[in-house]
């Protein structure tokens, strides 16, 4: 059984830079970012689609535990 960590990201989200939630999961230190790169990725529709998506997805797997 595949799970998040084994499954390759889809390729519109490799755009987005690494997630920090699995990166968490993994032991691995988030790399600091500044704030403009928040508001540029805030400011684009699809990176706030794949935010919503992942923050949905994490919150099921919670709801599901």
């Amino acid at each position: 059984m595949k799970t998040l960590l084994d499954q390759e990201a889809p390729v519109e989200a490799k755009d987005f830079g690494l997630d920090p939630v699995l990166l968490k999961k993994r032991g691995l230190p988030y790399p600091h970012r500044n704030i403009a790169e928040f508001k540029r990725k805030i400011s684009d529709d699809g990176y706030m689609d794949h935010a919503i998506n992942r923050i949905a997805l994490e919150l099921m797997h919670f709801l599901a535990r």
